[in-house]
């Protein structure tokens, strides 16, 4: 099965800039991956061809929300993928929003990328378990897949994003075999997982293993040599 590569391009470039970085990745071979682009909104056609994901989506199919995107409206794009509780959006969303949007991906026939991880005082008062526990069951609380449905959930400290250092293999194995156990206890099947949180070309090699079905890059995916290095080291 091969390796996923989620690449969270964030709001790092302009449409000139990210035209740029799709020139030079299309030069990359990334059969060998499952490769997943999410620009900014306005940057989705920059990466037509590529399999595409958004980085947020709101929970309503249409109405008076202003600033807001609706899963309905990226499904009718041909969007595939949503990211749903990353780290920087949980400053904003609380568990059950988190839930409500996912949900809504679903309903949508979309794919969501969960993402869930503690913060820096959750893990120096060792509340790590508890805390990914509760981001899962409030999230996925009531979700049946059908057969033709699909989760991605992403492993992500909220406090190593943005930065240069990233966890052991050991520590990101163990987090992911608890959040296996958890989501196979809620009888949920078709399931990934994948680590995200300051990977670079110079820690990806430590922590590439089978144990993990992927990876979810931010500022690394929009500088093409590192992108390239990490892709090169994941292959």
């Amino acid at each position: 099965m091969k390796k996923i590569l989620i690449c969270n391009q964030k709001m790092y470039l302009t449409n000139d800039e990210a035209t740029l970085l799709r020139n030079k990745m299309d030069v990359l071979d990334t059969s060998k991956l499952e490769l997943i682009i999410c620009p900014s909104y306005l940057n989705f056609d920059v990466f037509k061809g590529y399999e595409l994901g958004a980085q947020n989506a709101f929970y309503e199919d249409k109405g008076a929300y202003t600033g807001e995107i609706s899963a309905y409206d990226l499904s009718l794009r041909k969007i595939k993928y949503v990211l749903v509780g990353h780290s920087e959006r949980r400053v904003y969303d609380d568990d059950k929003i988190v839930g409500l949007k996912l949900k809504a991906i679903l309903r949508n026939s979309m794919t969501p990328v969960l993402c869930v991880g503690e913060t820096k005082l959750d893990r120096e008062l060792r509340r790590t378990s508890e805390v990914i526990k509760k981001q899962l069951e409030t999230a996925l609380s009531g979700v049946i897949l059908d057969g033709s449905q699909k989760l991605y959930i992403a492993y992500e400290p909220r406090y190593l994003i943005g930065g240069k250092k990233t966890l052991n293999q050991d520590e990101i194995i163990d987090t992911i075999n608890y959040i296996k156990k958890i989501i196979d206890y809620m009888g949920i099947k078709n399931y990934r997982l994948l680590y995200g949180g300051a990977i670079t070309p110079d820690n990806i090699k430590n922590i590439v293993c089978d144990d993990i079905d992927g990876y979810l890059l931010g500022n690394s995916c929009v500088l093409f040599d590192e992108l390239k290095e990490i892709i090169n080291c994941i292959k």
